[in-house]
């Protein structure tokens, strides 16, 4: 008789995701291990004031570290995106990761095809592929809502005479975005140039990312909202 599997299960929610919590979605995975006689090895429960392309690394980094480590062979998720903000080559990367390299398996509550369990490979990779980027291009649409929400506090605010905010800090203007790349390249930290500016660390940060890196604009509707 087999062993049973021993599993990392894994709750993560951000911070724009103001009615959600870990536990709403780690009540339901530990029923999911009852159910199948799988041993819990750990749990982690993370609430993240951002889920850009960093963040999502550290939590992947994480929820894989005890399966490298031997103490677990199944990472179980809510969802897909609950692990990874990347595109179809991501979600590729990460399955083949646990599965070829790891000998471990992804089970996701939300999406049971991704375990080739019940599915032909064939299958799996195609419905993987479609999933991942509905996934994308739903994080490509609340950016999109999100910068005409900031670009419309600002006109609404500069017709009154007054500064948007962003978040718990002040919405900055071209100018002092401007400011801000230049103490940046000058090898200021984001906490310094928040602290000098007198804007919020997600602002700032989000900010200081170049245009093409890795995607970063897309996952920016996660972080501080204007208020």
């Amino acid at each position: 008789m087999s062993e049973p599997r021993r599993c990392v299960l894994l709750g993560r929610v951000s911070r724009g995701e103001r009615s959600q919590d870990p536990e709403s979605q780690l009540a339901p995975l530990r029923s999911l291990a009852a159910r199948a006689g799988w041993t819990v090895a750990v749990e982690l429960a993370r609430k993240c004031s951002a889920w850009d392309q960093a963040t999502a690394a550290a939590v992947q980094a994480e929820a894989l570290a005890p399966i490298i480590a031997g103490e677990a062979d199944t990472l179980a998720v809510w969802s897909l995106d609950r692990l990874t903000r990347g595109g179809i080559e991501a979600a590729f990367g990460l399955v083949r990761r646990l599965e070829s390299q790891l000998h471990a398996e992804l089970v996701s509550l939300q999406e049971p095809f991704l375990s080739t369990a019940g599915h032909s490979p064939e299958a799996r990779d195609l419905l993987l592929s479609i999933v991942a980027w509905v996934a994308r291009w739903e994080s490509q649409r609340k950016s999109e809502r999100l910068r005409a929400k900031v670009a419309s506090k600002r006109a609404a605010a500069g017709n009154l005479g007054q500064r948007a905010t962003w978040g718990r800090g002040r919405l900055a203007t071209d100018a002092e975005a401007v400011q801000v790349a230049e103490l940046r390249q000058a090898g200021r930290s984001v906490r310094e140039v928040a602290r000098l500016m007198g804007l919020s660390k997600s602002q700032v940060a989000r900010m200081a990312v170049p245009p093409l890196a890795a995607g970063q604009e897309a996952g920016s509707e996660e972080k501080d909202s204007p208020r």
